[in-house]
């Protein structure tokens, strides 16, 4: 692979990362493993190789819907963008002002319950796995709490490491 910035012709150094945290994806709490680093020795530009993307994103979206706690604004802009809307577009679809859908994501207003249940209900409709009851999870009460997601990359796959 040679360097886009400044076209060093020499091999990028590649390493593993230990623990990467996926600030990419919106989400404060998503730390992903096995995750590769390749630095150009020219101008220090760094890439990071991160697997089967859509498969994460998809791993990630299934978790938290799983969660027991309502959605956070960031999960909400991560679910949103999963599902492939526009701002706009999801503010119109659920019945919101833009501007109102602005502030819960950027949490400077609660996600109210019915809304954190209709985005997960979204969600739960596009995602090809049914390997549990969404109904189920929420009302009994059998969801889990999550405080963070860790994923590991093996080989070109993800799965979750654990979930606190």
């Amino acid at each position: 692979m040679m360097c886009a910035i400044c076209e060093n012709k020499k091999p990028l150094k590649t390493t593993s990362v230990r623990a990467y945290r996926y600030k990419e994806s919106g989400l404060d709490n998503v730390i992903l493993h096995g995750v590769k680093e390749s630095r150009c020795e020219a101008c220090g530009e760094i890439y990071y190789s991160f697997g089967d993307i859509d498969k994460l994103h998809h791993l990630i979206a299934h978790h938290l819907i799983r969660k027991t706690e309502v959605l956070t604004g960031q999960e909400i802009r991560f679910l949103r963008k999963f599902l492939g809307f526009s701002s706009a577009a999801f503010a119109k679809l659920v019945g919101y002002e833009l501007e109102h859908l602005s502030r819960v994501e950027n949490g400077k207003h609660d996600v109210q319950k019915t809304f954190d249940h209709l985005v997960r209900m979204l969600v739960a409709k596009q995602l090809p796995d049914r390997d549990y009851n969404l109904q189920d999870l929420l009302l009994d009460g059998k969801a889990m709490k999550i405080k963070w997601l860790e994923f590991s990359l093996k080989g070109k796959d993800w799965k979750l490491g654990k979930a606190a």
